[in-house]
């Protein structure tokens, strides 16, 4: 494959036309309020791509044939602190009440709006901010092989200028498209040329300190982490760094967001929570192993995490917080009888799913402030860990294991921001993390945050 964004690549009678079909459009749009023109592209060329040098995102649900990227800013709002969700809230539900959505040429009219978030609600997001709620300019969405263009501003905003901008917003997303499609044709990792530290002098310290807090504290689990900043040798192309995740993690949620000189890139296979027309889903993911090459070797080390009482133990304790924070929402939850391996490139976890029916006043903000973070990712209690990790300066994560996703019509999907890597030109800091219970083991919670860190470092190859 040939997945070299296509600015060589003839675009400029597509735009032309595009702008004509919008003009047509926009003469027919009501005069205020806040819009949205959906048009069809059956001559798109190729799968969405990430423009450079502007705000921008990028999400992915390779498995699914489902693509996504946005560019420019048509509306957006940031929060931080404790309130953050609950801010967003209520400017989502001031944007929906003035948000006319409409279908052009036979599509069918969609709102969309990108959401993101730091882990601590009381540390900055830098270079990101806590939380972000965005609507970009222009979306290009591709679902199998057809693909739809959302365009969106002020109705009051003028005509001519709106046009200009959502054109040159278009045309860059034409130009950053790849030839083919990122789940299926993209060309294996190369040489990785950035290797891991030998080592973490802190870690061994860290975990100590986390085990004898679990030991004289009514805790059950905090989970750390791990920072791994690298020089690389060239700045990273981000649609590569893309490609490369969809194609080696289908079963993920592969993502980026870009501001300014800074992005955050990754493939989170969690998903925090998923809420459609009232039915909510969330995945309860505690409990690894690696993998091995050997069929036979690999079954066996899949065997025993699903046998071994710690890491059974571990995952339980995620389950019923989940159930916990899910109940006062929702008229019906359950959970997954037993976990199942979720298996992934280069390691594998116990993996429940949670689901409910939601109260029909609850919408993603308020299911965002009873769940997040899950005990997957900031320990249990929920409280008495979340105080833990603050007072140990173990909040500070920026993006890492907050949130990622969109919010639509339909509810919302939102997935945690997991092996991923905040990229600032030639330097890339990795992230992972490990949850620490009784009878974990120092040397051995280090090396699971290895295989965490493996598929960034892949995707960071440079041929």
């Amino acid at each position: 494959m040939d997945s070299t964004p296509l600015e060589s690549h003839p675009q400029l009678a597509f735009v032309d036309e595009l702008q004509r079909r919008l003009a047509r459009a926009l003469a027919g749009a009501p005069g205020a309020g806040f819009l949205s023109l959906t048009l069809p592209v059956r001559d798109f060329p190729g799968s969405p791509g990430l423009p450079s040098g502007e705000p921008a995102v990028w999400w992915g649900r390779p498995g699914e044939q489902r693509f996504r990227a946005g560019a420019g800013i048509a509306w957006e709002r940031q929060a931080g602190g404790r309130q953050r969700f609950a801010t967003l809230a209520a400017a989502y539900r001031a944007l929906c009440a003035q948000w006319r959505a409409i279908g052009v040429e036979g599509a069918r009219g969609a709102r969309s709006a990108f959401l993101g978030f730091a882990f601590s609600p009381d540390a900055a997001g830098e270079p990101l901010p806590n939380a972000l709620l965005s609507v970009p300019r222009v979306v290009v969405e591709r679902r199998g092989t057809g693909t739809v263009m959302h365009f969106n501003g002020a109705a009051s905003e003028d005509h001519a200028a709106l046009l200009m901008d959502w054109t040159r917003t278009a045309r860059r997303l034409v130009a950053a498209a790849w030839a083919g499609t990122p789940a299926t044709d993209a060309a294996p990792p190369g040489p990785v040329d950035a290797r891991l530290p030998a080592g973490d002098p802190t870690w061994p310290e860290r975990v100590r300190e986390a085990l004898d807090a679990i030991d004289r504290l009514p805790l059950e689990k905090l989970v750390l982490s791990r920072n791994v900043h690298l020089s690389l040798g060239a700045a990273p192309e981000l649609n590569r760094v893309l490609e490369r995740l969809a194609a080696r993690y289908p079963e993920a949620a592969v993502f980026a967001v870009q501001r300014g000189d800074a992005s955050l890139v990754g493939a989170s296979p969690e998903r925090l929570l998923g809420l459609e027309h009232g039915l909510v889903v969330a995945d309860a993911l505690a409990g690894s192993a690696p993998r091995a090459t050997c069929d036979d070797a690999d079954q066996l080390l899949g065997g025993r995490l699903l046998g071994d009482p710690k890491e059974l133990a571990e995952h339980e304790v995620v389950v019923r917080e989940i159930l916990a924070a899910l109940e006062p929402l929702c008229t019906a939850v359950m959970a997954s009888h037993a976990p199942a391996l979720l298996r992934l490139q280069n390691v594998q976890h116990l993996a429940s799913h949670v689901h409910g029916r939601v109260r029909p006043e609850v919408g993603v903000f308020e299911l965002l402030q009873r769940m997040h973070p899950t005990p997957a990712v900031g320990g249990a209690p929920r409280g008495a860990a979340l105080d833990w990790l603050r007072q140990h300066g173990e909040a500070n994560r920026g993006w890492y294991t907050g949130g990622v996703g969109w919010l639509d019509e339909a509810g919302g999907d939102v997935w945690v921001a997991l092996r991923c890597a905040l990229l600032e030109g030639r330097e890339a800091c990795l992230y992972a993390g490990a949850g620490i219970v009784a009878g974990s083991e120092p040397d051995q919670e280090l090396r699971e945050t290895g295989w965490k860190l493996q598929p960034m470092l892949e995707a960071l190859a440079l041929d």
